[in-house]
């Protein structure tokens, strides 16, 4: 009997057993997604050539910055051959490109590439984040939907910052569930990092500090409460260690304060005019909004007053057509979440957007595409979420996402792109319940099911 005993697997075997198998079926997955992301890019984006733009600013800045030339505005530097200071973006995504641009992956193309190995990083963080929510299946299914899924891939052949936000933001939300499981520094560490990286490239991520970290320290009373005041003073030095140097070389070469960037003005503006907020681009935003008639244009050189410019011509916009407000914020929050003028999502995405990949002129089909998925993704993701509840989960972590970009979609405008780090959640909650419908309908047999389930679905309070 001692002998039967002894050959029997030990729970480290069974474990070691378990994350072998899922690395195995894992492996092709990733392969699967990074040239999903491949093909994107030198299908539909090797003609597109970087003339203006969001990805213009990241992609030339970062060559400055390389250069040694510092943060300065590209469109000035390269256009006009002006010297002028830059910052209306975070640095986040910047200082990435200017890694491989050091790297010697100088190119845009090459740099969409980067991209798209960047993004099957967070294919693979997803599947981690599914398999601690609904165990190893759950996992590999969010996998290979975060693989196929366009409105994933689409923006790591974009050369925007959302690449960088979606993995921060995937990262983010795993660490918040191994830190249901065991709470310790290292994973509240790996949550502020992983925002600080968001608060980089997106400016509304420094709300995400407040929203998570803070509710899920504090709410741990099995934890002693000196103990929880440390971890709360880790998650806080490590954002303000992070953008301290960017805040005092922003107050050097700025007449105004600038914290994160002297973007703030210009969304406004461009989404609080007449053409915002009645007619066809009701709840959008349009570049004509920057300019006259619409408004007098701001003439100072310093960006940081041009900005607060802006700010002040937006406010007095909204302030004189206050009454007009909830209508138009409704638009915008129907627009992100594709539930208002749906039809015309498809011609904003690949037109104004250029979601579609090449040229205008070739065709909407991609973004036709990732809106039937998202259509097909999001009524499961709403199941999911409601049967984790059931079960105990606690769900927060994964709604603070949609509750962040129905705000500042709200504020601003509604653009699908302002929904990608939604669309973590729309992926791991619409796994979980393909994995509970598959469940149902085949249950798994004895001798399917793996030791440590238990372990992998559990995430306690």
């Amino acid at each position: 009997m001692s002998a039967a005993l002894d050959s029997e697997p030990t729970t480290r075997e069974l474990r070691a057993g378990s994350e072998k198998r899922f690395l195995l079926w894992l492996s092709p997955i990733l392969a699967l997604g990074f040239a999903i992301r491949v093909a994107f890019v030198l299908i539909r984006q090797s003609s597109v050539q970087l003339v203006t733009g969001d990805a213009y600013w990241y992609h030339f800045q970062a060559k400055l910055v390389a250069e040694g030339r510092g943060f300065l505005n590209p469109f000035d530097f390269y256009k006009e051959g002006i010297v002028s200071q830059g910052a209306d973006h975070p640095p986040g995504f910047i200082l990435v490109l200017t890694v491989l641009d050091w790297l010697g992956i100088d190119s845009a193309q090459g740099q969409r590439l980067a991209m798209c190995a960047l993004g099957t990083v967070s294919v693979a963080v997803i599947a981690y984040l599914g398999r601690h929510l609904a165990g190893s299946r759950a996992g590999l299914i969010a996998a290979a939907l975060a693989a196929v899924y366009p409105n994933l891939w689409i923006n790591d052949g974009m050369l925007m910052v959302e690449t960088v936000f979606i993995l921060a933001t995937a990262v983010a939300m795993l660490a918040c569930y191994r830190y249901f499981k065991r709470p310790n520094r290292l994973d509240v560490a790996l949550l502020s990092v992983a925002l600080t990286a968001a608060a980089m490239t997106r400016p509304e991520a420094i709300l995400l500090f407040l929203l998570l970290p803070v509710p899920l320290v504090l709410a741990r009373r099995n934890v002693a409460l000196q103990e929880r005041a440390l971890q709360l003073a880790i998650a806080a030095c490590i954002p303000i260690l992070a953008f301290a140097p960017w805040v005092l070389y922003n107050q050097s070469r700025f007449e105004d304060s600038v914290l994160l960037s002297t973007g703030a003005g210009q969304t406004l503006a461009a989404g609080n005019c007449d053409l915002t907020f009645s007619g066809p681009n009701l709840g959008f935003y349009d570049t004509k909004c920057l300019l006259a008639p619409q408004i007098v244009e701001p003439n100072t050189e310093d960006r940081s007053l041009r900005d607060s410019e802006y700010q002040l011509i937006a406010r007095a916009y909204i302030s004189e057509h206050s009454s007009e407000l909830p209508k138009v914020m409704a638009a915008r929050v129907g627009r992100v979440w594709h539930l208002y003028r749906v039809d015309q999502s498809i011609g904003l995405d690949g037109y104004v957007e250029g979601r579609a990949g090449g040229a205008p002129s070739e065709g909407f089909f991609l973004v036709r595409e990732a809106l039937w998925a998202y259509f097909v993704l999001a009524p499961l993701a709403l199941f999911g979420l409601y049967a984790l509840h059931r079960k105990g989960t606690k769900i927060y972590p994964l709604l603070m996402q949609p509750a962040l970009v129905t705000v500042v979609a709200a504020l601003t405008f509604g653009i699908t792109r302002y929904r990608a780090g939604a669309e973590v959640t729309i992926v791991v909650c619409a796994a979980v319940a393909i994995n509970l419908i598959a469940t149902k309908l085949f249950p798994p047999r004895d001798d399917q099911v793996e030791p440590s389930v238990a372990a992998e679905q559990e995430v306690s309070a």
